[in-house]
């Protein structure tokens, strides 16, 4: 009873000296000192518990967050309305007459001084700030492929692959790496032996969520002849094999990704034929890697390489899968091509 009549003092006595700090303007942690020298033996932690929940109505709110890409064209504007020789005070109007938005003084200073800039940020928000290079063509021809784009609920956007080769899954990791300015994603791998790599990204997944949109990847694809060599290479690792013929086959369900994929060929020097229909729709497959069977809920296309063209690819494209390459390699020596 005696101990229960104690905790009650020190709970009067700390909610009697959070309504003196609150009105005062101060923060928990000076609140906390303030007890702790009155003799009132309480935890930080606890004094921030009830400062938060008691007296969250008087604490300042925050402004909206700005987005990265609107923070930008902000620092952009500054620095040139600055350099015309504005007043901060005429920045801030002229700001939020074309955008909208009442930026602080404080914020103009620190960009003007190149103290602080939001083009520091080590993630790409947007495709806006996505930059072709060969590492998101590779990208570009794994999700294509082997991988998957998704929106969850929470607003977090996701971009991932699923495959079993370890040389692949690496060079798809050191790839989102370096175009997303960080540190390669660790794969995982799964109770069924499948290599799992995945980031979050909203610039990635609006470049890449199926099906996949033409017209968005090609500027970055056609961006050169590498950047053309390692969409093919990474789609083929992704959707294409090859057998001890020689021959060299590609899948996939989405028709106009596929003659895509042609064209580019085409442009590198390597003939295919024609996209046909090798699996339709409904039929039941056997999955060795699994032991699983499933239906295909759309039809499968496939395309073939030219038996003439098939040591250009080997020259020009190759594997980056080596148990693929090797068996092309083997193929090519058999020939003498080698």
């Amino acid at each position: 009873m005696m101990q229960r009549k104690l905790l009650l003092e020190v709970k009067e006595k700390l909610l009697e000296t959070l309504r003196t700090g609150v009105a005062k303007g101060y923060g928990y942690d000076k609140i906390w000192r303030m007890l702790k020298e009155n003799g009132v033996e309480v935890s930080r932690s606890t004094v921030r518990k009830y400062y938060y929940k008691i007296f969250r109505e008087r604490l300042k709110k925050r402004g909206p967050y700005l987005q990265r890409e609107l923070r930008i064209k902000l620092y952009d504007e500054v620095r040139r309305l600055r350099k015309k020789g504005l007043s901060y005070s005429m920045i801030i109007d002229e700001v939020y007459k074309s955008h909208g938005v009442r930026l602080k003084k404080s914020v103009i200073s620190y960009w003007c001084r190149n103290i602080c800039s939001p083009y520091n940020g080590c993630r790409v928000s947007s495709i806006e700030f996505l930059e072709p290079s060969p590492e998101l063509s590779q990208v570009i021809g794994t999700v294509a492929g082997d991988g998957w784009t998704v929106k969850k609920k929470n607003g977090i956007y996701e971009v991932g692959a699923k495959v079993k080769d370890k040389d692949f899954i690496e060079e798809f990791s050191r790839c989102l790496g370096k175009v997303l300015n960080r540190n390669p994603p660790r794969p995982r791998r799964k109770k069924s032996g499948m290599l799992v790599v995945n980031v979050r990204s909203k610039a990635l997944y609006e470049l890449l969520k199926k099906p996949i949109d033409i017209n968005k990847i090609a500027p970055y694809v056609e961006h050169c002849k590498e950047c053309m060599r390692r969409f093919v290479r990474s789609f083929f690792d992704s959707e294409g094999s090859v057998d001890k013929d020689g021959k060299i086959r590609c899948y996939n369900s989405d028709l106009q990704l596929l003659q895509y994929v042609k064209k580019i060929l085409n442009i590198l020097g390597i003939r295919t034929t024609e996209p046909k229909i090798c699996k339709k729709k409904g039929t039941t497959i056997f999955d060795r890697r699994n032991g699983k069977t499933f239906t295909t809920k759309k039809d499968v296309y496939r395309i073939c390489v030219r038996m003439s063209d098939v040591l250009r690819f080997y020259q020009r494209i190759g594997f980056t899968i080596q148990r693929k390459q090797k068996r092309l390699e083997e193929y090519l020596r058999k020939r003498g091509l080698l």
